[in-house]
């Protein structure tokens, strides 16, 4: 597993960084789950909150292994959800 990468400014390390391989090259930069998010264009928070608790899953420090997975599966049928209402909402225009 990846250690935290430190944080900018000398502060605490933040568990949310990690260092991350340039895809070109043998380079690393520093990436957060939330700059993961952005780069894929990810829109809906169900679908963000899940991304996150799968990528960080246990390593949080409050919750275990498994109660990251429940919440990751909760975001994931609440993102379901909301795509239904969605298109169900397109499908009528």
């Amino acid at each position: 597993m990846t250690q935290p990468a430190p944080a900018p400014n000398g502060c605490p390390a933040n568990k949310y960084l990690r260092q991350v391989r340039a895809v070109d090259g043998p380079s690393y930069v520093t990436a957060d789950v939330y700059s993961v998010l952005t780069a894929f264009s990810v829109t809906c928070p169900a679908i963000g909150h899940a991304a996150k608790k799968l990528l960080c899953c246990g390593i949080r420090g409050h919750k275990g292994t498994l109660q990251d997975l429940i919440e990751a599966r909760q975001a994931i049928d609440r993102a379901i959800q909301l795509a239904a209402v969605r298109d169900a909402q397109e499908a009528q225009s």
